[in-house]
């Protein structure tokens, strides 16, 4: 448990960090969008909106776990879990 308390983050190639960086914009997009349709109320089936936070933060999660980045893999994590009854609740 202290390895993970006290890890630092990975040190990436150039291009592994590029590619981080493109996921997590790709991420941030699927975000938006789940929160705009939520927040606005759009016309959808309300699952919708969590299957793009589903994604969203699984992007995050996969970048945070390259980088051994453990507090954000946590905290993404937890936001998997919750999509995940987010969308099993409007079934």
């Amino acid at each position: 448990m202290k390895h993970i308390l006290y890890a630092k983050p990975k040190t990436l190639t150039e291009t592994e960090e590029h590619i981080i960086v493109k996921r997590k914009w790709w991420a941030v997009i699927l975000l938006v969008i789940g929160g705009i349709m939520l927040a606005a109320k759009l016309p959808v089936p309300l699952f919708i909106p969590y299957i793009f936070f589903f994604f969203g933060h699984g992007g995050m999660l996969h970048s945070f776990w390259n980088k051994h980045d453990y507090p954000m893999v946590i905290v993404n994590l937890i936001w998997l879990l919750i999509d995940i009854i987010g969308t099993i609740r409007w079934f």
